[in-house]
């Protein structure tokens, strides 16, 4: 295994079993740049949060049947924020990682993200609106494999996604974030075995799209100790009808259980027709070992 990826499967590895919230900040969401009061308009600010989510089952002479299972998930987000008068800067970084293994079977990847998210924002006179950049950068880590375990579906960079973004932004400050803009997206094949699986021609390892992009993201404490967090995003290509619009939709809902404990229910929609006609959905429930760093 390549020196580079090392590095990252222990930065990964030593963030998901140490990190999570960083007290003096609130939880990091999608949406990069946090409000800020005029004391805190100085410098850098940067949050940290990141678990451990694990299943397990046993059975043996188990009358009504069941099957032996393991399951273990690893994620970390850190967002830093840098604020200088009106202008601002912010950086997100998403990484998950997991495997599971069922009936003593080999273990096969259960989730694998890599994500990266960098915006910078100037505030007009009006401060709830702003002229907005964003560069997005997205792939995983490991391989990725179908149903019957022979082939294979996705690796490091193949696809990999960078997305550049030019837009207005409305921020009412009450938990709202949305984004309007023009974007360049751009993907890469490093495995060109896998390009036409992901709509490029037999061979090709790069293809280029502009297109229009709405980005909305939301959060807030719905009950106590309950947050919820949502994030659209779509992508209109220019040369298409905008009823292959590609979206994205992320549902997040964590419930404080104590100062360690946290449980999670992820549900998301994804939708692609260079990948597949159909409607992708995932949904997960985890309960998470998480502790102070910092």
């Amino acid at each position: 295994m390549a020196f580079w990826r090392v590095f990252f499967l222990f930065v990964f590895s030593v963030f998901g079993i140490q990190a999570v919230y960083a007290q003096k900040l609130p939880m990091p969401s999608d949406d990069l740049l946090l409000s800020t009061t005029e004391d805190e308009k100085k410098s850098w600010k940067f949050s940290l949060r990141g678990g451990l989510n694990g299943s397990q089952a046993y059975y043996r002479s188990w009358a009504q049947g069941g099957v032996d299972r393991i399951a273990v998930v690893g994620n970390t987000v850190f967002t830093g924020v840098y604020t200088e008068g009106s202008f601002q800067y912010g950086f997100r970084v998403d990484m998950r990682y997991g495997r599971t293994s069922q009936d003593r079977g080999s273990f096969r990847k259960s989730e694998d993200m890599l994500r990266v998210r960098n915006q910078f924002r100037r505030r007009f006179t009006d401060e709830r609106f702003s002229m907005t950049s964003n560069i997005n950068f997205e792939t995983q880590f490991d391989k990725g494999y179908d149903s019957s375990f022979e082939n294979v579906q996705s690796r490091f960079m193949s696809p990999g996604t960078l997305t550049e973004t030019v837009g207005l932004s409305y921020d009412p400050g009450n938990h709202l974030d949305l984004t309007v803009g023009m974007s360049l997206r751009q993907t890469f094949i490093k495995d060109t075995t896998l390009s036409e699986r992901y709509g490029l021609e037999e061979g090709d390892w790069f293809r280029n799209e502009a297109g229009f992009t709405v980005i909305v993201s939301y959060e807030r404490e719905i009950w106590d100790n309950v947050t919820y967090s949502a994030y659209l995003e779509t992508f209109s290509n220019l040369q298409k009808s905008l009823f292959n619009t590609d979206f994205r939709i992320n549902n997040e809902f964590v419930g404080r259980i104590n100062n360690y404990l946290t449980a999670n229910l992820d549900f998301s929609l994804q939708y692609n027709d260079d990948i597949t006609k159909k409607l992708q959905i995932r949904q997960l429930i985890s309960i998470g070992l998480n502790y102070t760093f910092m």
